[in-house]
């Protein structure tokens, strides 16, 4: 492992790789006639999204202190944690009850937990080990099967493209595939809901230019990672891998489509990708 300087990202050129799985989260809304209440939450979630990936360009250029690497791998642990803490368990244990809303809180912090451990891993902190390790024991104990799998696979591919093959680093790679198996042998009750996990098959039994649309909004922004990956670093490779899997879990129902499926929670987890990675400044293996 090394470290190389790039470029830190404008937060403007992730939110446009964001802008087609919007286009098409207003096609799913539209076709499944969403409600007063839902076009709502889908601006304000917009809005909220904008307010954190700015917020995050503002950090970089005015606060002197160093990216925030352990205090994010932290927010992330505890963050997905608190569901199982409060209320009552009698399910799933994924949501934070916000008054009339229920915030998924995994899709808001892994993505910018997995910029974070890559900062880590980069800098051969050992904090990335012990935070994966133990946040994939929190989703096994929820249990949220696509999450873990998610996590685990951007886990993966940031162990892959540094080459880390430290005791601490694979030990914790292990724990989190053991996690990830005991999470996904556990029965989900959920039942799926077609805007949320069936967009793509909701979206092409409206039409095929519906589905085509769908499915091309999804593409494009894991597409669009892939290609600012070769620009930006590593990390990026390890979200588009982690957006792919759950892609592929809502195919098959178990998760809500990210930023396209409704819901409030992956529209702020990007916007809160987006603005740590402003204020990361990159730092990331000599071989991108």
């Amino acid at each position: 492992m090394g470290t190389q300087l790039i470029r830190s990202p404008h937060p403007t050129h992730l939110l446009l790789l964001a802008l087609p799985a919007v286009l098409a989260r207003i096609i799913v809304l539209a076709i499944a006639g969403g409600s007063k209440g839902q076009w709502t939450t889908h601006v304000l979630a917009l809005v909220l999204c904008i307010a954190l990936a700015t917020a995050g360009a503002q950090a970089r250029r005015w606060t002197p202190a160093p990216f925030p690497a352990r205090g994010l791998l932290l927010l992330g642990v505890l963050g997905i944690a608190v569901p199982l803490l409060v209320g009552e368990r009698s399910g799933p244990e994924r949501w934070l009850e916000l008054g009339p809303l229920n915030l998924y809180l995994a899709p808001v912090l892994l993505p910018a937990f997995l910029l974070a451990c890559s900062s880590c891993i980069d800098r051969r902190d050992r904090s990335a080990a012990g935070a994966v390790a133990g946040a994939s024991l929190v989703l096994a104990l929820q249990p949220d099967a696509s999450q873990a799998l998610a996590l685990l696979a951007g886990f993966t591919v940031l162990l892959v493209r540094f080459r880390a093959r430290t005791p601490l680093l694979l030990g914790a790679w292990t724990i989190a595939t053991a996690a990830t198996i005991v999470a996904c042998l556990q029965p989900d009750p959920l039942e799926p809901m077609p805007h949320v996990e069936g967009v793509f098959a909701f979206a092409l039994q409206h039409s095929w230019l519906a589905g085509i649309a769908v499915i091309a909004g999804a593409t494009a922004l894991l597409a669009g990672l892939l290609a600012r990956a070769a620009i930006e670093g590593s990390w990026l490779y390890a979200i588009a891998a982690y957006y792919a899997v759950l892609f592929a879990c809502s195919i098959a129902g178990l998760t809500p489509a990210p930023m396209i499926g409704y819901g409030a929670a992956p529209i702020l987890g990007y916007g809160l990708l987006a603005g740590a990675a402003s204020w990361y400044g990159g730092n990331d293996d000599p071989s991108t």
